[in-house]
């Protein structure tokens, strides 16, 4: 059995450590609805879109660990607050793990309320009612009633029957996200709690229940002296249980074309690379561009921990297209989103 399988069925029958499927991406700052809530449609655009897809395990044996994630949001004026509006979104991810087809599939309709504490600042609450899925091909698998003593039948009637080789469940997360700008630069903090219901892992055995995920971020868009480079620091810390997560480093923006100021009629256009450490796992390289208002880009885990010896440092790559539009030409209010 290869190492895919190994790490398969190691999480399988655990139970409670499956908690850590949750999405993990190296650009989340990029479109921090993956992680919070509340920070849906608070972009400085009426719609938006945003697509990743990572690849983990490329030199572990069998099929490498595949995530892809699609979101998509639109804001609504409240014609009642002026500079207050409603987010509304849709945030769909799918991974698939090893020769064993493990599937971890969420489908989420986030929405928030943000509101105009002053001209510099706002504040936003949000909610997420969903629903996970997860499964795996038993098919793929060999089964100890299946041997013969000579080798493996292949009469499927023999493999996993006491399995659930599927299971879906409700799923609920809440945040709170804030927007601050002060002399030039922005920032920008939430917090977030995902499987506040806590849903249940059904496979076989008896029924676990998911760890309750928090998660606390932040992110910076700072002016310098130049007025065409930006520092963007951003930092991400998960816990979910007994395991923790933390991410931190920053990105630098280089602005090359400015782009019209009110009208938004000519964009601007930039590029960005960074530099993130994963603690005790990985070092992250980005790399991105920003073109008239598409945004595209690349990043690569390179292990560090004790999992180096077995996949010799490659830990992940992953590459990401987003896009912010807007309905109309318009000038819009002093707080806007990092990106």
């Amino acid at each position: 059995m290869n190492k895919i399988k190994y790490a398969f069925f190691a999480t399988l029958l655990i139970g409670k450590s499956i908690a850590q499927q949750d999405l993990q991406s190296s650009n989340w700052y990029e479109s921090n609805t993956m992680i919070n809530p509340a920070s849906v449609a608070t972009e400085d655009s009426d719609y938006g879109i945003f697509t990743n897809c990572r690849f983990q395990y490329f030199v572990m044996g069998g099929q490498p660990m595949r995530t892809n994630s699609l979101i998509g949001e639109v804001k609504i004026s409240d014609k009642q607050g002026r500079g207050n509006h409603f987010g509304l979104g849709v945030n769909a991810s799918n991974s698939q793990t090893g020769d064993g087809y493990f599937m971890n599939t969420s489908v989420s309709i986030p929405f928030n309320y943000s509101l105009q504490v002053d001209k510099s600042s706002k504040l936003s609450i949000g909610f997420s009612p969903g629903v996970i899925m997860q499964g795996f091909s038993a098919a793929k698998q060999t089964w100890e009633s299946q041997w013969t003593g000579l080798g493996f039948s292949s009469n499927q009637s023999l493999s996993g029957e006491n399995l659930n080789n599927n299971f879906s469940a409700f799923d609920l997360a809440a945040g709170l996200f804030y927007q601050v700008e002060m002399n030039g630069s922005y920032f920008t903090g939430g917090f977030s709690t995902k499987h506040i219901t806590r849903p249940k892992i059904d496979f076989s055995f008896g029924a676990d229940r998911l760890y309750q995920l928090y998660t606390l971020h932040f992110s910076g868009d700072i002016s310098t002296i130049r007025n065409n480079l930006r520092i963007c620091p951003n930092i991400l810390y998960n816990q979910s249980g007994p395991n923790r997560s933390l991410v931190m480093g920053a990105s630098i923006d280089n602005l090359l074309d400015e782009g019209s100021k009110y009208t938004k009629l000519r964009k601007s256009k930039s590029i960005s690379y960074g530099l993130y450490y994963r603690w005790n796992d990985a070092i992250i390289g980005t790399l991105g561009a920003n073109l008239a208002g598409y945004k595209f880009g690349i990043s690569f885990d390179a292990t560090v921990s004790s999992l180096s010896n077995y996949n010799n440092s490659i830990g992940a790559l992953e590459v990401y297209f987003k896009s912010q539009l807007n309905s109309k030409a318009q000038k819009r209010g002093k707080i806007r989103n990092l990106k």
